[in-house]
């Protein structure tokens, strides 16, 4: 794709991977964006956003996370994992249709579009 455009990244997303944060105890987390806005699962909470249409110069702001709490550990990881979407300045679907975020050159999150 030459240049993904926030309509592109309309609809839900299933996140992959993130750079230094092991997911793999929890169940499918998710983003859903929706015309600017980012709503998304972390390992413990929901958290919603706002991002501006320039998606090669982006600030997530302000996040906003649901309430609650869960174990130590998993608010650990959760901590990351908010760190890593704090950082990210950038976002494209590269030419297998996957979401990347990155924080300049560095590729922080993957996702896949959720189909079907």
């Amino acid at each position: 794709m030459a240049s993904t455009t926030a309509a592109d990244l309309d609809g839900a997303w299933v996140i992959q991977k993130v750079k230094d944060v092991d997911l793999e105890p929890f169940d499918e987390l998710r983003f859903d964006f929706d015309a600017g806005t980012l709503y998304g699962s972390s390992p413990c909470r929901s958290f919603t956003t706002t991002f501006g249409p320039d998606l090669l110069n982006l600030m997530f702001s302000p996040v906003q996370t649901g309430g609650g709490l869960c174990d130590e550990e998993t608010m650990v990881i959760e901590r990351d994992f908010m760190q890593q979407i704090g950082l990210v300045n950038r976002m494209e679907v590269d030419e297998e249709g996957q979401l990347v975020m990155y924080n300049f050159d560095q590729p922080l999150l993957w996702a896949k579009r959720l189909t079907g």
